[in-house]
């Protein structure tokens, strides 16, 4: 019995247990490309939406959403997680402003615009709900499923990350000894920041502030960030119910041998 556990356990690794990855950052390019998906190890993945875009935002049950700015123009589309587009595009009112990140968090998006605000919106439409002056130009924004955090933004020679409660009321600081950050991203994998520079740099801070790593993807400024972690593919799934299938043949067949 003993030897029959063991080699089942090792068949249902090997077949059937889905490989674990790390998150995956959604980078603006300050307009340059697509949005473009990069490992957090600092591989380049691929262009994800539409072109021109900066910031996105990812919803946690496979919805993305990308925007291409410019001034009272903010094209919003939404995508699976192929980046095949779902339904038409739409603009943002966001007061003639330029968003430049986004995120997503208590069903709707917040958006960060190159003017400082930050604008709570539908999904489906862009209308804007409510929205916040954070004084920072070229703001980035994050969620982390109960506060937000803007970045100071490029030429702003300050180091700090703020936090604020989703009405507006300012919450703190968190200096990260790096000046300039644009867009930003939290990963809930390992409750992190990530943050997006001027020359293409790319650091991941913990929520003290404290450096954790990071990586250059490019040369462009990093005006939009968000972090997701990747969904299973199907086809990990039907390996494990493969995996899981061949375990329960093989005990009835123990059983049975046994009898």
């Amino acid at each position: 019995m003993k030897r029959f556990l063991k080699t089942s356990t090792i068949l249902l690794l090997s077949v059937g247990t889905p490989a674990m990855a790390g998150d995956i950052l959604l980078l603006g390019f300050d307009t340059q490309t697509p949005v473009q998906r990069w490992t957090d190890t600092g591989a380049f993945i691929d262009n994800f939406g539409q072109g021109g875009a900066t910031g996105s935002a990812f919803d946690g049950a496979g919805n993305f959403w990308t925007v291409a700015p410019s001034f009272g123009n903010n094209t919003i589309q939404k995508y699976d997680s192929t980046g095949t587009a779902i339904g038409s595009s739409f603009t943002a009112t966001v007061s003639g402003q330029w968003i430049e990140d986004m995120t997503y968090g208590g069903g709707h998006i917040w958006a960060s615009t190159f003017e400082g605000h930050v604008f709570e919106l539908d999904p489906t439409n862009g209308n804007t709900i409510s929205s916040f002056d954070s004084v920072a130009s070229f703001a980035g924004v994050a969620f982390d499923g109960t506060y937000l955090y803007t970045t100071n933004g490029f030429y702003s020679g300050d180091d700090s990350i703020e936090k604020w409660s989703t009405s507006g009321s300012f919450l703190g600081s968190i200096s990260t000894g790096y000046n300039d950050g644009g867009g930003i991203g939290y990963s809930s994998t390992d409750n992190t920041f990530w943050v997006g520079y001027l020359g293409g740099e790319v650091r991941h801070f913990d929520m003290t502030g404290t450096l954790l790593g990071g990586f250059t993807a490019g040369s462009a400024a990093h005006d939009g960030l968000e972090v997701y972690a990747p969904v299973p593919e199907p086809e990990t799934y039907a390996m494990l119910l493969a995996g899981l299938g061949l375990l329960g043949f093989m005990a009835r067949r123990n059983k049975k041998s046994a009898a």
